[in-house]
């Protein structure tokens, strides 16, 4: 499942490429999984064709996320000139958006997708006749040791760089598979296609207007993402640099995480393995399973551990709960 890194990685791409693009042209299919208001709706049909309608023309004012959620910032074209519309998103289990041509390092794992591309590049190992080890045993009069080919940096350098453009290549192919939305964005002579694919629709996009969703924050306070909880991954101060790299939203949207003090009493007022209270989105928004083993790996916690029951609550917060909550911000 993507997760926040995955999120912000993608938050990141269209932050960079599609500001103030317009949507010239939307196809959305017809699928009531994915777009939860066609659900037993006998209009929905007509109620897609008004949701094209009402996108296109639109111009992507900014880009948001918080936890495992991220939303385009529309002006639309229709109505008040400072009205906006969000168009809210979740990637689910395996959703993911592509952008045409825009190279991303990302390698989406759903159906073996690495495992495509390694298998490429054996075969054209194999077809090229490199070499397949990169190290070679040789044995002397005393004992045995391992020397590294003088070849391998070339072969590394090379594997990396094909891993690369194989990566590249398969955002080429379009429109990709498991495509549910697809829009086409333009400003000037500038061009940019864009998909949301998700083969196990488990996705989620939603469209909300209004005002009450008219900032961020107010945005916020609305379902579902008012029942989430803080983003860690967002710092306490907004940064006043301007954006070239690193998170593409820093702002908590007035979320802002707990201080130790306050973590150290949410922790120890659960009686559950703190596996499994990092994987609630309602504590720690954006948290998943890779993400929960590996900041209980560098904070050196067994992920079925009850931290409440070993660690008695005082005035002073143990090192385990301040390694826990360092392991979460870094």
């Amino acid at each position: 499942m993507p997760e926040v890194a995955e999120v912000a990685h993608v938050c990141a791409l269209i932050r960079r490429n599609l500001l103030g693009f317009s949507i010239s042209k939307l196809n959305m299919n017809n699928d009531p999984l994915l777009f939860p208001f066609l659900k037993n709706n006998p209009n929905a049909d007509q109620e897609l064709v008004d949701l094209q309608s009402t996108l296109t023309g639109s111009t992507v004012k900014s880009v948001g996320r918080h936890g495992k959620y991220f939303w385009l910032r529309l002006n639309l074209n229709k109505g008040s000139k400072d009205q906006t519309g969000v168009l809210l998103m979740h990637f689910g289990m395996t959703g993911m958006i592509k952008i045409k041509n825009v190279k991303s390092h990302l390698i989406f794992m759903e159906n073996g997708g690495d495992k495509k591309v390694l298998k490429r590049l054996e075969e054209e190992k194999k077809s090229t006749g490199a070499q397949s080890e990169y190290f070679k045993k040789e044995e002397d009069d005393d004992a045995r040791s391992l020397e590294v080919d003088k070849s391998v940096t070339e072969v590394k350098f090379e594997d990396t760089k094909k891993l690369e453009d194989a990566s590249e290549s398969d955002q080429e192919e379009w429109p990709p598979k498991f495509v549910k939305f697809e829009m086409e964005l333009q400003k000037d002579n500038d061009k940019f296609d864009l998909a949301f694919v998700d083969p196990r629709r488990l996705g989620r996009v939603r469209f909300l207007s209004g005002p009450l969703v008219q900032s961020d924050d107010d945005l916020m306070k609305q379902e579902p993402l008012s029942a989430l909880g803080p983003d860690y991954s967002k710092p306490l101060e907004m940064p006043q640099t301007e954006f070239t790299t690193g998170d593409p939203d820093p702002d908590s949207h007035g979320k802002s995480r707990l201080s130790l003090e306050e973590f150290n009493e949410l922790i120890l007022s659960k009686k559950k393995p703190i596996k499994s209270l990092l994987l609630e989105q309602g504590f720690f928004a954006g948290v998943g399973n890779w993400m929960g083993d590996e900041i209980l790996y560098h904070a050196r916690i067994h992920p079925n551990e009850v931290l409440s029951s070993k660690i008695p609550k005082g005035d002073s917060v143990d090192n385990i709960i301040e390694r826990l909550y360092n392991s979460i911000l870094y």
